[in-house]
């Protein structure tokens, strides 16, 4: 289960683009603010649930930020430097609202059972 922010433009490219990899439909998504989401993640501080990315496994274990990118990635089956990709999530996210003006907008995917 991926979740991410719904309400920033490049995290919902970013999902979408996730979607379009997951051709198995292997993935769940939800924005950080569905209460399905929300409840995914109980526990949290509001500043982590909403400062990055998660991903839940189906055993329960969470990866938030470069480490839920890389376990992503690799869930995905795509060839990509792992380890590079994780490090690669901080200066992205620091940035997002910048890269956002530059990605096309739509909506924020959701594919939950």
């Amino acid at each position: 289960m991926l979740l991410y922010d719904g309400r920033c433009r490049f995290c919902r490219f970013a999902a979408r683009t996730v979607v379009r990899l997951d051709r198995e439909q292997r993935l769940a998504f939800l924005p950080l603010d569905d209460p399905e989401g929300m409840t995914l993640l109980a526990g949290l501080s509001d500043d982590e649930r909403t400062g990055s990315i998660h991903l839940v496994e189906p055993g329960g274990a969470r990866y938030a930020r470069g480490a839920a990118l890389a376990r992503l990635i690799r869930h995905l089956g795509v060839p990509a430097p792992f380890g590079l990709l994780g490090l690669a999530y901080e200066p992205v996210a620091r940035n997002r609202g910048r890269f956002g003006r530059r990605v096309p907008d739509g909506g924020a995917p959701r594919r939950y059972p």
